[in-house]
């Protein structure tokens, strides 16, 4: 057994405790994105040798309308943490379960509950093989959560005038905090109806008539939670969700005092080239060509097309070029037999092809689903649509997909709310050229952002996506996203000297300060870059990750090749092992993951697919470029780099 101790909270990504990362404009404004650090934990527990747990054949955690064999499942996970973690089941909710259909491997993922209220930065997640042995386990649980309780506050809930009054003195907290405002004329104005059905479950208010300045939908929800502090208190917060244009806030807000405790933005933003300079390729040229029936029958057995425009099951693609929120009603290019053909001269601006580059991205977002799907992000992990037809997973969340986004330019960004909830993508025009070009016309930007939308899903269990917010843990976010979108750049004949960069048709230069390489000449990151100051944003952390999972990629295309297709999942190759795992380790991992953590989730997760026929490929990856087996720190403690393999290797 190995038990990792890391410095940082399930719930809410974050690197720099209890500091907090102000995230350069472009990204987030300047707000800065934060929550309490809990010292030593979450805890990762890795077995090799698989935990029987003894079952009493039934749990006081919520289980629901789940199958037989999840319910068993459930039961195993929810013992196995009150019996090896000394958790009270009935403090355990479960957020999601599911079984891998491609590993056997079942993910078990609960949330503490006191009183009703539950703990926004108290998570676990148990994973289980096909046998119900637990193989790995993460939590953050507040410890004997009955003392806590009465270590609470006197601002608590009940000793407030009433809870509508506690939630405006929040509303009013954050606001001032992102930078907007209300007045109390308008506070005054709203309209808070409680709810028993909130998209995210359980009870709360939905709050309307709110100031377009401070929502751009008019509406918010609130739903009463907690935040555990250093110390072991906890905080009465309410957790607010809020829309605004680039921005989709999750914030827990002190009940009491208006104060923010921790706050996330669903908005997973590409890199804003402005602040660092960044030097990538451009994507391969070529003519375009007539691509027909392109769905993949099993990711989409009804096709992508629904009436003759460019909405489906997974995507609703369309322009947007005021920024506003008003998708629904936005123009579409019209093809009423699902033939998008449509002209296209790069002499001209962007405005002048939209037809052109709506049809591309969503081309390209249908693209990234199916593929995405094959390799384990379906519809019981959290994956993208408006219906799951395996009845699986919550529905009614295909993409928005906004080309040529009027909120901005010289960027792009993918918002992921809890399955169940639209994500939305906003692609924007990049001015650094004459003419101006069209970032929807780059898959490897789309592919980026979308990959947001996957790990993001999968890290903690679709129904919580504030894991990978900022940080470390949002730092390899970034690292996920550019290494997915290089993955499917990879052909056959490509060789481990290839250097690649990201996003150069748009920029001309690129937003990376190295190429990916398998030089440390060419490209000299390794783990102790993470102690530089330059290396403390989101994206530069994401360089360091991506570049030793480029590393390890090619270790696995050396030793098994490359499929020519990747929609084959063909696991004999290499390509195809690499996108496997990273996509299984993400379900492996816990919430807030350190570059370690994620390190031995992807190794478990090779060991699962193949038996640990790479291991040692895998691990010679990550040594290379300083995260081997002795290598420590993460979260705000000092990084040490290891070069070393374990015995074996």
């Amino acid at each position: 057994m190995v038990q990792l101790s890391i410095s940082s909270i399930l719930a809410l990504a974050l690197a720099m405790a209890p500091a907090a990362i102000s995230v350069a404009a472009g990204g987030h404004s300047g707000i800065q994105l934060f929550a309490p650090s809990l010292s030593g934990r979450p805890t990762f527990t890795v077995y090799s040798n698989p935990v029987q747990v003894s079952s009493s054949g039934s749990s006081s955690a919520n289980i629901g309308s789940l199958n037989s064999d999840l319910k068993s499942k459930v039961t195993i996970a929810t013992e196995y943490l009150a019996q090896k973690h000394n958790i009270r089941t009935s403090s355990m909710s479960i957020t999601d379960a599911y079984t891998d259909g491609s590993t056997g491997i079942t993910h078990v993922y609960l949330r503490q509950v006191i009183g009703g209220a539950p703990v926004a930065n108290g998570l676990a997640n148990v994973n289980m093989d096909s046998q119900g042995r637990v193989i790995s386990s993460g939590q953050s649980f507040a410890a004997d959560d009955g003392k806590l309780m009465s270590r609470r506050s006197a601002g608590s809930l009940a000793a407030r005038a009433s809870e509508t009054a506690t939630l405006k003195t929040a509303l009013k907290g954050l606001a001032d905090y992102i930078k907007t405002s209300i007045s109390d004329t308008d506070l005054g104005k709203l309209s808070i109806a409680a709810s028993s059905s909130l998209v995210q479950g359980g009870s709360g208010y939905v709050i309307s008539q709110m100031p377009s300045s401070v929502s751009s939908t008019g509406t918010s929800t609130a739903s009463r939670s907690m935040i555990q502090s250093p110390d072991g208190t906890l905080t009465n917060t309410w957790h607010i969700v809020l829309e605004q244009p680039n921005h989709w806030w999750s914030a827990h807000v002190n009940a009491a005092t208006g104060k923010v405790e921790a706050i996330n933005d669903w908005v997973a933003s590409l890199e804003s080239f402005n602040v660092y300079p960044r030097n990538i390729n451009t994507p391969a040229d070529g003519d375009r060509c007539v691509v027909t029936n392109p769905a993949n029958s099993v990711a989409s057995p009804k096709g992508w097309v629904t009436g003759g425009t460019t909405v489906g099951n997974n995507v609703w693609a369309q322009n947007n070029p005021t920024g506003g929120s008003t998708w629904k009603n936005n123009h579409r290019p019209s093809a009423p037999n699902n033939s998008f053909d449509f002209p296209l001269d790069l002499s001209q601006q962007p405005s002048s092809y939209v037809d052109s580059a709506i049809t591309q991205l969503f081309y390209s977002v249908n693209t990234m689903h199916d593929l995405a799907y094959l390799y384990g992000f379906d519809e019981a992990a959290g994956n993208f649509q408006d219906v799951n037809f395996s009845g699986q997973g919550a529905s009614g969340d295909g993409v928005i997909a906004n080309a040529q986004d009027g909120s901005g330019v010289d960027n792009a960004n993918f918002a992921t709310p809890p399955d169940g909830e639209r994500p939305q993508m906003r692609m924007y025009v990049w001015t650094e050229t004459t003419p101006e070009r069209d970032g929807d016309l780059e898959q490897d930007i789309v592919a980026h952002e979308f990959t947001h939308g996957i790990s993001n899903r999968l890290t903690g269990g679709p129904s919580n996506t504030d894991c990978l917010g900022w940080g470390e843990p949002g730092g390899m976010g970034e690292g996920w996203s550019d290494t997915v979108a290089l993955l499917l750049r990879i052909k056959p004949g490509h060789t481990r000297s290839l250097d690649m960069l990201m996003g150069e048709y748009v920029y001309g230069k690129g937003i990376r300060n190295y190429p990916y390489s398998t030089s440390t000449s060419t490209n000299p990151n390794t783990f102790n870059m993470l102690n530089d100051p330059d290396y403390q944003e989101v994206h530069a952390i994401g360089e360091v990750w991506a570049e030793m999972l480029y590393e390890v990629i090619w270790n696995l295309i050396d030793a098994n090749g490359i499929a020519e297709d990747l929609f084959s999942h063909d696991l004999s190759k290499g390509n195809s092992v690499a996108l496997q795992i990273l996509l299984d380790g993400m379900k492996l991992q816990p919430c807030s993951p350190t570059f370690i953590d994620a390190r031995n989730a992807i190794i478990q997760a090779e060991k699962n697919l193949t038996g640990g026929k790479n291991m040692c490929a895998v691990w010679k990856g990550f040594a290379k470029r300083g995260l081997g087996y002795h290598a420590s720190g993460g979260n705000g403690a000092t990084y040490k780099e290891d070069f070393t393999l374990p015995s074996g290797c």
